[in-house]
């Protein structure tokens, strides 16, 4: 397991008209400091919602030195994430229910800079992708259904959570076990002690009066209640 928590705010909670600003709150130096931020991609075809795309993620590039966890939530991810690492984005995530070949799509995100990360929705199950995911720096277990943010968590994701986390300590998979949908002060404790590295938060830390405040406080109670 990571040696502590880490706390990645979603932007798409954020002001998209002050996303300097909004990054530059949970940038500081400290423990209000975010690990990493949280960048939906959305292409209105993989997911119904569109949002941003590499454009953006280069002007956040330059504007920040926060790692970008890109998490791409596209069609066709083995042709587009390339661009993303190339960029120079720290991690970037892309679909299994998309990745035409993942296990290559992982090798290409590596050779061009970035940590490959692979994801899965709520209703699929981690077992058939486990040899794929010796691959892979990242397992993002989504927690709502992927496409708009400020989603209910859903509870059930935890037992896949408990089996990443079963073979990580095992020395079966060598990755970071993340989590992505709903989590917040209430939520946060339960994937803790699931056996969570990485929380992604939206509205938990981009609705609070200091952002940064609230990366401080979820980490803290992230750490309190981690799996041993």
């Amino acid at each position: 397991m990571a040696v502590r928590p880490l706390i990645a705010p979603s932007i798409l909670s954020a002001d998209f008209a002050r996303l300097g600003e909004e990054i530059a709150a949970i940038a500081h130096p400290g423990e209000t400091r975010a690990d990493w931020v949280h960048v939906d991609v959305m292409d209105a075809h993989f997911v119904p919602n569109l949002t941003l795309g590499l454009p953006v993620v280069e002007a956040l590039l330059k504007s920040t030195d926060v790692p970008l966890d890109c998490h791409l939530m596209i069609d066709d991810p083995d042709r587009w994430a390339i661009g993303y690492a190339e960029a120079g984005a720290y991690n970037v995530t892309v679909h299994v229910e998309a990745a035409n070949d993942p296990v290559k799509l992982a090798k290409d995100l590596r050779a061009a800079g970035a940590k490959a990360g692979l994801s899965v929705k709520p209703g699929t199950p981690l077992e058939p992708y486990v040899e794929t995911l010796k691959h892979y720096d990242t397992l993002l277990v989504m927690s709502v259904e992927p496409g708009f943010g400020g989603q209910s968590f859903i509870p059930d994701v935890l037992e896949k959570v408990r089996t990443a986390r079963r073979l990580v300590d095992t020395g079966h998979l060598r990755l970071v076990v993340e989590i992505d949908g709903g989590i917040n002060a209430e939520t946060i404790e339960q994937a803790a002690e699931a056996g969570v590295d990485c929380f992604v938060a939206g509205s938990a830390v981009y609705g609070a009066d200091n952002p940064g405040l609230a990366v401080a406080a979820l980490r803290e109670q992230a750490a309190r209640h981690r799996a041993n």
